[in-house]
């Protein structure tokens, strides 16, 4: 475990403290997370020779969070995650906001601007795990600084920031670092009823890794799922990813995707023939609410954000909803035989209140050449 994190939460903490002491200016908050996860695979027989599968319950987080307010223009979030038996630092920033409505800037140990999937919070996704592209291929919360903005009329979002590898994305044996970037807007505005809203979006990525070494791999279906393509470690001196995603939602349906690409500057030890390889990933999920409810959308977080059924348990009987996905990964590129696998899940989810869900999830994943694979798996997810 970093230590660092840790040190700046509690700094942030005494000192918001002390002005709330001192000057009265000072709001916090706290809350958390629990998701337990409890699956199954059914592997072909070549693909259990290949590949390690388990079957269990696992807790797939714990979360606490404290969250802040002080002067009226800084907010600050600290979170950890207890799962592993390890204190992990998950949201460890702080943010300013000018009052000349100047963009925000935030600092710390967050998610960098970066795919339509990983903005969106796991309290918030219709299925067990992400999709293999995007756990592939996007990356996810590292250490630097962010600026973002929305321009005026609330139709267009961006940022735009600078990070340290702190997570181990991609599991790179250095601190690499990288300049990532986000723009989106609303072709559609639709906000309430039935009218339909439309989201569209670019991302990008440079990164360098510092250790001269990049490693993708995903996994799909279920979380003790072993990952079934990895170009294994190449000797590379960059890497750029690319992303575009959609979103739409209509009255009880919902609809969403995204493309994905990297682009690797590989050195001439890990390319005789050339000086690059490039990576491909897609998937589209799609969802329907049997009771009714709209998917809610978040301006700010420029993503679906939280539902609340329209008769919550135990008045009424939730929310229900339907949903499927396909998936597909391409990590052979080049001289790099990193394999490639599609997968198409399908998921019965109950929200019982907006803090309290069951999802059943039913994967089947063909990696190409190496036999099938079923998963099953169960989520039941509570926040405060």
């Amino acid at each position: 475990m970093s230590r660092s994190p840790a040190l700046a939460a509690l700094f942030l903490v005494s000192v918001a403290t002390t002005m709330q002491a001192e000057e009265g200016a000072f709001d916090i908050s706290i809350g958390g997370r629990v998701h337990v996860e409890a699956s199954a695979s059914s592997p072909d027989p070549a693909l259990e020779e290949r590949f390690g599968f388990e079957d269990g319950v696992d807790w797939r987080r714990v979360r606490l969070v404290l969250n802040g307010e002080f002067l009226d223009r800084f907010t600050f979030k600290i979170e950890h995650d207890i799962a592993s038996g390890d204190i992990v630092p998950t949201d460890v920033f702080v943010e300013a906001t000018p009052n000349d409505g100047a963009a925000t800037f935030r600092a710390g140990h967050f998610k960098e601007p970066f795919s339509l999937s990983i903005q969106q919070s796991s309290n918030y996704h219709a299925f067990v795990a992400r999709p293999a592209a995007v756990t592939a291929l996007a990356p996810g919360r590292n250490l630097g600084f962010m600026v973002h903005d929305r321009l005026p009329g609330d139709r267009v979002a961006w940022a735009v920031g600078a990070f340290r590898d702190s997570d181990g994305y991609d599991m790179r044996p250095g601190s690499d670092w990288s300049l990532t970037g986000r723009l989106t807007g609303l072709a559609r505005d639709g906000d309430e009823g039935s009218d339909p809203l439309l989201h569209l979006g670019v991302a990008v990525s440079h990164r360098q890794p510092t250790a001269d070494a990049v490693r993708l791999r995903g996994r799909t279906g279920v979380r003790l799922a072993p990952r079934q393509v990895d170009t294994g470690w190449l000797p590379a001196d960059g890497m750029r990813l690319l992303g575009a995603e959609f979103l739409f939602a209509r009255s009880s349906f919902w609809l969403q995707g995204e493309l994905l690409s990297a682009q690797v500057d590989l050195l001439p030890a890990g390319s005789p023939e050339g000086r690059s390889a490039r990576f491909d990933a897609q998937y589209v999920e799609a969802g329907w609410f049997l009771t009714g409810e709209r998917k809610p959308y978040s301006r700010s977080g420029r993503s679906f954000t939280r539902l609340r059924p329209t008769t919550p348990v135990p008045e009424g009987r939730g929310a229900w909803e339907l949903a499927a996905r396909w998936d597909h990964i391409d990590l052979s590129g080049g001289s790099v035989p990193g394999g490639s696998q599609q997968s198409l899940s399908l998921a019965l989810n109950w929200t019982l209140r907006s803090n309290l869900r069951m999802l059943a999830n039913y994967a089947s994943t063909d990696p190409e050449g190496a036999g099938s694979v079923e998963h099953f798996g169960l989520l039941l997810h509570f926040d405060f």
